[in-house]
């Protein structure tokens, strides 16, 4: 038995005045004289010895009583710990936006268990670890756990639940000896997968504290897009989505410049997402944002976008004259330039978004040298062979890309039979599979043996006709025929516009109207001032300096842990706006839909389920708590307080 306040002890000297008071209130008896004297000293001698026994049954439970009391105050108790064992807390508190949601009007689930950690925590010397989503703080006592926690706000980059144990896992392989409480505080979505067993520790005891969340309910702005942008006006069209709540005259409004520009209503079932269009007149580089009002989750109540100024691409055609590809590169989206390869200029090379090979004879090793930087630095390459090509010189070119060879040239005509549809080069190209398409004829076919290929479109023996190969950040697309041969009819195939529209695709997404936050963004600025300082993305009073790579007249940016704040970014040049660009919090978290942790129970002895905070720090703290012993001693205080009276009263003298 250990005590909390040992110095209390000096108070029992205090059970000397007890016996004091016993010895100087002896009673004396007074001599009588009486008849039959004998039998009267037989009376006096049992009523002395029958006295002197009450007295003495009170003295000792007066003792008794206040010797309880004072070891009451003593604060006694048993050391449930093993002897030199060393305790430390794990907490992983969820701050991802998800946890805004609220439950019977009561606050965020955020704010209430930041404030259940910070009640219920002991303020003893245990050593406590915080896990969030943006970092992980070691070594801290309840001091500066508690100011940690008050400093813990809504962060938009979720974290797995599986990353969070390999964390927990790497502090626990630090020191072997120490023994962990690990507490996981989250609201466990389905997005963020279900538990690993292979990542718990044999040595750590497990409390998963899931959401009280009763309804799962929200409305949320899932994304916006542009429909129609031509005659002067822009057509948008915004996906408004239900999560288990019905909702009647739900008020959507346009803002375009932070001025409200059109508001509508619409009705929503549960669960039921419906499309919502607004028109406006195009202007340049328009910035704006759709809101919805829901007190639910408020993440997800406004999206941002941005219309850039509309930019042309521009493809430079190396080759013969070709009415197919004036037909798909219109003048409204694309700027089409076709030059023979003794008029190629470097400048103009590098100042393209894509570059035709168009069946060229011959390829000269200057304009290989000048191909291999333009993909490298620039654009996307199509390489289209011609009938009677020079193979030798194709394959220095294939050799200087680092993407194969052309083993031979063959006359064999055949179908193309297939496409790729699980290759993201055809996404939101066919709402669904094509199997009776009339197949065009390929002829002849350059058999080929590439590097890092992957077939686009597929021959009816199952080799591939058109294939893409990765080169730096940007494709190279081989083509296994001529395309202007008699004999080969795949210019009036449906196959050939959304194929060369592809190919025209950037590899960045500089023309996407907004960005998700947390997602890996790059974006390309072109411009022919550029200073010597870094750009900068700004906006009011927040600015910071993304990763950027120059090159020639273009700069890419690339961000993704930054900016962490929604709304319309400006990439700045000291003082000179290039472009805007519209950030958003990822919209997977408004999908309230949570893991059945039910399910998980009894799979391991030291994980442990809890509905709420404050019955899992209860728990961790009775783990390890001491068994505390000043209750018992306060009763039996009462005991023999209670026998004091029963003596005074029942035993006769």
């Amino acid at each position: 038995m250990q005590f909390k306040n040992p110095e209390i002890f000096y108070f029992l000297f205090l059970l000397l005045i007890p016996i004091l008071i016993h010895l100087f209130h002896l009673q004396k008896f007074k001599k009588v004289a009486f008849t039959n004297v004998k039998f009267l000293k037989e009376i006096e001698l049992e009523t002395r010895k029958s006295s002197k026994l009450k007295k003495l049954l009170i003295l000792l439970s007066r003792l008794l009583t206040m010797a309880c009391l004072i070891f009451a105050f003593a604060q006694p108790y048993i050391n449930n710990n093993e002897k030199n064992a060393i305790f430390q807390r794990i907490i992983y508190l969820d701050n991802s936006l998800s946890m805004q949601a609220k439950d019977k009007g009561s606050g965020d689930q955020l704010q209430i268990n930041k404030n259940l950690l910070i009640d219920g925590l002991p303020e003893n010397d245990l050593n406590y670890t915080l896990i969030t989503n943006e970092k992980i703080q070691e070594n801290l006592n309840y001091t500066s756990l508690k100011k940690a926690l008050l400093d813990v706000n809504f962060h938009p980059i979720k974290k797995e639940i599986n990353q969070v144990l390999l964390e927990t896992s790497v502090l626990e392989n630090k020191s072997p000896e120490t023994s962990y409480d690990v507490l996981l505080i989250s609201d466990f979505q389905d997005i963020n997968g279900s538990i690993n067993y292979e990542e718990l520790n044999q040595r750590s005891n497990y409390h998963l504290v899931t959401s009280p969340i009763s309804k799962l309910e929200n409305i949320s702005i899932d994304s916006v897009w542009i429909v129609e942008n031509k005659n002067q006006e822009i057509k948008l069209r915004t996906l408004i989505r239900s999560h288990e709540m019905d909702f009647s005259d739900l008020s959507i409004s346009l803002f375009l410049e932070d001025k409200l520009y059109g508001k509508t209503t619409l009705n929503l079932k549960s669960n039921e997402f419906k499309e919502v269009d607004f028109s406006f007149p195009s202007s340049k580089d328009i910035g704006g944002r759709i809101s919805l009002t829901d007190h639910r989750l408020n993440f997800d109540n406004d999206l941002f976008f941005n219309i850039p100024e509309k930019v042309k691409t521009k493809v430079l055609v190396i080759g013969a004259q070709s009415d197919y590809l004036k037909r798909i590169y219109l003048e409204d989206d694309f700027e089409l330039s076709i030059i023979a390869p003794d008029q190629i200029q470097q400048s103009v090379l590098l100042n393209q978004n894509l570059i035709v090979l168009n069946e060229l004879t011959k390829i000269s090793n200057s304009l290989i040298q000048s191909l291999k930087s333009f993909v490298k630095e620039n654009g996307n390459l199509v390489i289209i062979p011609a009938l009677n090509s020079d193979i030798s010189s194709y394959n220095d070119l294939l050799a200087a890309l680092q993407s194969g060879e052309i083993i031979r040239s063959t006359t064999h005509k055949k179908e193309v039979t297939r496409i790729n549809y699980d290759h993201p080069f055809f996404n939101s190209v066919f709402e669904k599979e094509i199997f009776n398409f009339q197949y065009p004829i390929a002829q002849p076919i350059f058999e080929t043996k590439l590097n890092r290929a992957a077939p686009l479109l597929f021959f009816e023996d199952q080799k591939g006709f058109v294939f893409e190969i990765p080169y730096f950040d940007n494709k190279i697309y081989w083509i296994a025929s001529p395309l202007s041969n008699k004999e080969n009819n795949f210019t009036d195939s449906p196959l050939i516009v959304p194929l060369f529209l592809n190919f025209s695709l950037q590899k960045t997404t500089d023309q996407s109207i907004y960005l998700s936050i947390g997602n890996k963004n790059n974006i390309i600025i072109q411009s022919d001032n550029f200073t010597d300082e870094p750009l900068k993305l700004v906006k009011g009073d927040l600015e910071f300096i993304p990763l950027q790579t120059k090159r020639n007249t273009q700069i890419n940016i690339s961000t993704e842990e930054f900016p962490l704040e929604p709304g319309i970014y400006g990439i700045s040049d000291k003082t000179v706006n290039l472009k805007k660009l519209a950030y958003n919090y990822n919209r997977e978290e408004s999908n309230l839909t949570l893991n059945d942790m039910k399910a998980l129970e009894n799979k391991r002895e030291n994980v442990h389920f809890f509905s709420s905070t404050s019955e899992a720090i209860k728990d961790v703290n009775d783990s390890h708590n001491n068994q505390n012993l000043w209750q018992l001693f306060v009763i039996l205080a009462l005991v023999f307080l209670i026998l004091e009276i029963l003596l005074q009263k029942f035993l006769k003298t």
